[in-house]
């Protein structure tokens, strides 16, 4: 009797895991590389215990077949993907952001080793990500994270499939709204070099001898990070909005 116990409690212990772990995985900021790997394990262990008796009704006993325990497992994790991968991808609209910032400012060609993603990013996506980042935990939306994955036990009962044109139709909804989003964040400095650039055409005209650049750049990259000073509270707010509101839209 005891064993049998002993084993369905693994069994639905590794269903809830299967499920946070795979969505801790996705999820921006608690997926960041600066969390060393055995801390982010320890916090989904920990997080699975604590919600195993709120979620232990939902979850379906434990059977001899293990084809069945292979197939929970893998919606489990496929479930885990789809209500954190929303989130991501606005996430990762900031490289766009960054990406159009520095290009406007003339510091396209500096980049910056970034750690979290081993690779070169430009100098604003990085500093966006940090910000960002911060952001996530300042405002507690790690916690609607958590929230998100108790709610999909209702959305997603274990043992059923989602429906595969819903989740096409609702990828497809964030990738787009995540370009749009980005080009509007990213409107002001786009308005701010196009002005930068008549005014600097109109110079060139006038004085023919000017070497208008060399004149230019310096006041162009001082305009853009004292536009970036001035909407950096809009800009990491509407993205945070946006990673908050993609988890309940995923669940929908």
């Amino acid at each position: 009797m005891l064993t049998a116990i002993t084993t369905e409690f693994v069994f639905q212990f590794m269903l809830i895991f299967a499920r946070i772990g795979a969505a801790f995985s996705m999820f921006p900021a608690l997926s960041d590389r600066n969390i060393f790997m055995r801390g982010r394990l320890t916090c989904a262990l920990a997080v699975s215990f604590v919600l195993y008796p709120l979620i232990k009704p939902y979850l379906p006993k434990y059977s001899e077949n293990f084809s069945i325990l292979v197939g929970l497992l893998v919606i489990e994790l496929m479930v885990g993907v789809i209500i954190s991968i929303g989130a991501k991808i606005y996430f990762w609209s900031l490289h766009t952001v960054g990406q159009i910032i520095s290009m406007q400012s003339g510091l396209g060609a500096a980049s910056f080793f970034d750690p979290t993603q081993r690779s070169q990013v430009a100098i604003f996506t990085s500093f966006l990500f940090i910000i960002t980042t911060t952001a996530i935990f300042i405002t507690n939306t790690h916690y609607l994270f958590i929230q998100g994955v108790i709610d999909s036990y209702q959305s997603f009962p274990p043992g059923e499939w989602p429906e595969i044109s819903d989740i096409s139709q609702f990828v497809t909804h964030v990738i787009n709204d995540s370009f749009i989003l980005a080009f509007k964040i990213s409107s002001p400095f786009l308005v701010i070099s196009l002005a930068m650039l008549v005014g600097s055409g109109v110079l060139a005209r006038l004085m023919p001898n000017l070497q208008v650049f060399f004149v230019i750049t310096p006041a162009q990259i001082l305009v853009i990070f004292g536009t970036l000073y001035i909407v950096i509270n809009v800009l990491v707010n509407k993205i945070v909005d946006a990673i908050s509101g993609t988890v309940n839209l995923s669940l929908v």
